[in-house]
């Protein structure tokens, strides 16, 4: 039996954990807008860090079996092994819609600034789960290394999916994120040119905020078409890098935005 093929169907799980704990960071930068939604993503946040407990103790088991057969290689560590590995590849599936759940109910915080596009996202992610489902339905079937190995190439393909798909969702809420800032600026504007003390010192930020504005926007639709790139490599090209230098040039803009608000409020008491 091919041991590496069994520590093959394993090792992207690795990888994917630290995804987590940039999902965590993110989407608890500002208080959920609603708290039937907060309760929602803290379950399915303790959901998943429960699941993950749980996958890492299968795994240390399936590592402890894999060193049983590769000592002895008898039947018995043998299909020690295969029932080991069927655990932990149950296990990680479980923690890995954990995952995709928390993601995709993360996005309804700011969902009305594109409620379309954010509903694609989050259909999409419905359906990894859906498909995460249906393996773990399989998965106690398999009664052999060759069961293992086809399925194990499989999940390889489908993983460059549910990848993009994490990415797309993940760039979605970045994108929706700085139109609602940037839409709270414009209304914070709003009300200091109301303000008695203002003496048309707003004029010239509103003459300017057309300008930036469409910087801001322009920056988000690059990186909204950066995740839309179609995935034709075997291996899964990360463009969030790329998609992160132009949500950072957005954020450059908003603070200039702010900066520029905050200067003119000073103006008011002196």
């Amino acid at each position: 039996m091919e041991v590496r093929v069994l520590s093959a169907a394993l090792f992207l799980l690795n990888y994917f954990m630290w995804l987590f704990f940039l999902l965590f960071f993110f989407f608890n930068l500002s208080p959920v807008k609603a708290q039937t939604q907060d309760e929602l993503f803290t379950q399915y946040r303790q959901d998943y860090l429960f699941l993950r407990d749980e996958y890492q103790k299968n795994y240390l088991d399936f590592l402890n079996k894999k060193n049983v057969y590769i000592q002895y290689r008898s039947i018995t560590s043998e299909q020690d092994m295969v029932e080991s590995t069927k655990t932990v590849l149950f296990s990680r599936n479980k923690m890995l819609k954990s995952f995709l759940m928390a993601l995709r109910v993360s996005l309804d915080k700011y969902k009305n600034i594109n409620s379309v596009n954010t509903e694609k996202n989050q259909i999409q992610l419905s359906k990894w789960e859906e498909w995460l489902d249906e393996q773990n339905l399989i998965i106690p079937n398999f009664t052999n290394s060759s069961d293992i190995k086809e399925w194990a190439t499989l999940f390889k393909n489908r993983y460059l999916e549910i990848q993009n798909a994490f990415y797309q969702a993940l760039t979605q809420a970045d994108v929706n994120l700085r139109l609602y800032n940037l839409n709270e600026i414009k209304l914070l504007a709003e009300e200091i040119k109301t303000d008695p003390k203002n003496n048309n010192f707003t004029q010239d930020w509103f003459a300017n905020f057309p300008v930036k504005s469409d910087l801001i926007k322009n920056s988000l639709e690059t990186a909204t078409a950066l995740a839309q790139k179609p995935q034709k490599a075997r291996t899964f090209n990360n463009y969030y890098p790329e998609v992160r230098v132009q949500t950072q040039k957005a954020d450059s803009y908003l603070e200039s935005l702010l900066a520029d608000l905050k200067a003119i409020t000073i103006k008011f008491y002196n």
